[in-house]
């Protein structure tokens, strides 16, 4: 037997031996290392209890690591050790092979348990940070108008102010601008304190915000409070529910999972319950198809249908905004316009997988609204089906009601849509309660085709008609195909039935390398028409260059003319600049502008692009120069305190943030090159890389006793650094060796024959890769 065993096998085995009670040993049975394979694959070497009528007594604990989670039978404690009984199992079979000291073990699928296995691909498994710095913004943009012959006649100035500490954030805007000949005018924007909740998705703003009630609601610009749960804090929760699949494994098995025949994920599956979830679709009609195979190359297809929409919520889950306030007025206009406390909000949960339903309302001293909503999927992959019923009560009104009916099925070809929605003349919400027209109803359907070999085709009817007011009647009809190469043709047509006025719009796209696109199109209107050429190159994500050059020929009844369009922009280090020049029926305007952001976090004041949404501070030793990246993406180099801004980090998302380990000297380390990083909503942080510079020092430590000098060999004395204690060996000749200590005096201790010697070593400051401290004397 120790022909096959190693040696720490051999001293396990011989311990476990001694151990074991001798009573038990003494029923005729032995322990052995078995080599164990479960259901045909192959689980390793496990210490067994064999004996004598053929039973094999084992580790519950090691059970459970190959995977037999749910195995229930007799059990026998060896030494505190838990060990059960293979025979005593129900749904297991065993084959041994005293030759090879191996077992065979096939279990029945239940006895596995379940497995669990997420088919979207979920949050990266590196290390994620998840910053709470203290930051701050101002992000600025200037803008020179001027008309013909480049007369003055505008200057805009817009801000944002925002402030970072915690969870909490402060974000205000306003707009300052100037005409020739009038006075200057300031207004400011949106001002609001937001609070988020990670952990439970919930956020609470204080300040305005626009507010929602939903389907028959109102949208308005509140100022006062508001309380919500906001799915988009963490975008890789699943709110909806998804195709999911399950399945019984007798074998290990490799797994592919096909969504409309393209294959989105290959996994290998021991034997077992398999449950594969949250299984990544497209909106719309399609089909999952399940592929296993066996160790022995035999194949099982699975087909799924499915219907998906993410509409729905999944069965338990809730969705709720709640706000109350003043409406905002004249926005954009004046800057402290306030009036009529007001209350907007809607609650949906998900009563099934299959169905939502929810509440809304909305109220002021004048009005009262409410309404009760439901998302139903239908049966046999039909659709879905949204229906809302609302009622309404005013002062010096009629009660009203309103409802609405929103069909949708979309096929992997063929999708169609019907629209209705219906009020009485007396229905009113908040912000209709100012307004002259009443729609009496809004009615729309359509349908479309889609193949990748003929293209999307679509073609809708809409009409409104109105109490007060205008009644529309449209049809339009669209075609769309993906030409060769990165190159799409589409064709509109509209028929605008109540003016009894035709419309025909063509264009061609072809996408280049390097993002520039490149349009043309061709635009007809009762009498009308005009041909546009129009390049786009789009701004890199760093530093470079983007524009838009166009040019429009213009044929009308009475006269024929040219537009011109010229837009040029540049993303600096420290800011973005551009300008336009805009030439339309013979009148032309320019414009010059210049925009950046100012940010603070920590200790670190920089100047950049404007700060869309949150922003890092990269800093990387004290090194100039280093590249730095976004997923995959170079931002720029690190300036001469070795710090490089990135103005365009994504809010909760796992942001890949590296830098190119190959401008680094070769006497400085790293300890990592690549981080990710989950930022809160416009907050700033501090990623660091620590590159330390290597530095060795060496020195030889002597003893001076009875006007002797003398080494002291292979002993250890220690000093101290940081507050921390840093043992050091000598070796011969006294000699000592230590890295990466920075420049100063430190204290040195020795405990040698009884006694306690004390010292100093000097660290100098220097360049030099490997410094030599020369002979530290203790006396």
């Amino acid at each position: 037997m120790a022909s096959w065993m190693s040696t720490k096998q051999c001293a396990y085995l011989s311990l476990i031996l001694i151990l074991v009670p001798s009573i038990l040993l003494g029923q005729g049975g032995e322990m052995a290392i078995l080599k164990v394979t479960l259901n045909q694959e192959e689980k390793g070497e496990f210490l067994i209890f064999i004996t004598e009528d053929g039973d094999y007594p084992i580790k519950t604990e090691d059970l459970t690591k190959m995977g037999l989670s749910e195995a229930r039978g007799k059990i026998s404690t060896i030494e505190k050790e838990e060990f059960l009984s293979l025979r005593s199992i129900e749904g297991v079979k065993l084959e041994f092979d005293e030759k090879k000291l191996a077992l065979s073990i096939h279990a029945e699928p239940p006895l596995f348990g379940k497995r669990v296995l997420s088919m979207r691909y979920p949050k990266k498994t590196e290390k994620i940070y998840y910053p709470k710095d203290t930051a701050g913004f101002l992000n600025y943009n200037l803008t020179y108008y001027a008309g013909n012959q480049f007369k003055y006649e505008q200057t805009q100035l817009a801000n944002q102010l925002g402030f970072r500490k915690g969870d909490f954030l402060f974000l205000t805007d306003s707009s300052y601008s100037q005409r020739k000949g009038e006075g200057a005018k300031f207004v400011r924007l949106m001002s609001h304190l937001t609070y988020d909740r990670r952990e439970d998705l919930l956020r609470g703003v204080l300040g305005d915000s626009f507010a929602t009630s939903g389907d028959l609601g109102s949208t308005l610009n509140i100022g006062g409070i508001s309380f919500s749960k906001n799915y988009l804090i963490d975008p890789y929760f699943i709110k909806y529910p998804e195709i999911s699949f399950s399945g019984l494994l007798s074998l290990p098995s490799e797994v592919e999972v096909y969504r409309d025949g393209v294959l989105i994920r290959k996994e290998r599956i021991s034997p077992g319950e398999m449950i594969l979830k949250d299984i990544p679709t497209y909106v719309g009609s399609g089909l999952i198809e399940v592929v296993l195979r066996d160790p022995f190359g035999r194949e099982q297809r699975i087909l799924q249908p499915y219907y998906f929409t993410d509409r729905l919520l999944k069965k338990g889950l809730q969705e709720f905004s709640y706000h109350l306030g003043f409406q905002r007025k004249n926005f954009g206009l004046k800057s402290n316009e306030y009036e009529d406390l007001t209350f907007l909000g809607y609650h949906r949960y998900g009563l099934m997988d299959s169905l939502t339903i929810g509440a809304r309302g909305e109220a002021t001293e004048k009005v009262l609204n409410l309404g009760l909503s439901s998302t139903l999927l239908l049966p046999m992959r039909m659709g879905v089906l949204d229906t809302s019923l609302a009622w309404s009560g005013t002062k010096g009104k009629e009660r009203g009601f309103g409802g609405m009916v929103n069909y949708l099925y979309q096929g992997r070809h063929l999708s169609f849509h019907f629209l209705l929605k219906g009020f009485t003349k007396d229905y009113f919400n908040v912000s209709l309660l100012n307004m002259t027209e009443r729609t009496k109803y809004e009615f729309s359907t359509g349908v479309g085709y889609h193949s990748q070999l003929l293209g999307s085709f679509s073609i809708g009817f809409s009409q409104t008609q109105k109490y007060q007011g205008l009644e529309t009647r449209n049809v339009v009809a669209s075609y769309s195909r993906r030409l060769i190469g990165p190159s799409t043709l589409s064709v509109t047509f509209k028929r605008d039935l109540e003016a009894n006025q035709t419309e025909y719009l063509l264009s061609l796209n072809y996408h280049f390398k390097h993002l520039v696109t490149v349009s043309a199109g061709h635009q007809r209107t009762d009498g009308t028409y005009n041909e546009r050429v129009q390049v786009i190159k789009n701004l890199p994500l760093g530093e470079g260059f983007g524009g838009r050059a166009s040019i429009e020929r213009y044929h009308g009844k009475m006269d024929e003319y040219y537009n011109y369009n010229l837009l040029l922009q540049y993303n600096a280090r420290y800011g973005q600049y551009g300008g336009e020049f805009i030439s339309s029926n013979y009148q032309e305007r320019y414009s010059l502008t210049t925009a950046g952001g100012i940010s603070l976090v920590k200790d670190t004041l920089s100047f950049s692009r404007p700060i869309q949404d949150s922003f890092a501070v990269v800093k990387v030793g004290e090194l100039k120069g280093v590249r730095v990246y976004l997923s995959g993406q170079e931002i720029g180099k690190t300036d001469s305190r070795g710090k490089l801004l990135i103005p365009n980090l994504g809010s909760y998302y796992d942001s890949q943030i590296s830098i190119n380990d190959k401008d680094i000297p070769m006497d400085y380390t790293l300890s990592e090159v690549m981080k990710y990083v989950n930022p809160p909503l416009r907050s700033g942080s501090f990623i660091e890389f620590k590159a330390i510079k290597f530095q060795a020092f060496t020195g030889m430590l002597k003893l001076r006793k009875d006007g002797e000098v003398k080494p002291l060999e292979y002993v250890e004395f220690k000093i101290m650094v940081d507050g921390k204690e840093l043992p050091l060996p000598t070796g011969k000749g006294g000699e000592f060796y230590f890295e990466n200590v920075n420049p100063g005096k430190y204290r040195g201790e020795l405990i040698y024959m009884d006694k306690k010697y004390v010292f100093d070593i000097i660290i100098p400051k220097t360049e030099e890769m490997i410094v030599e401290l020369g002979e530290i004397i203790c006396e």
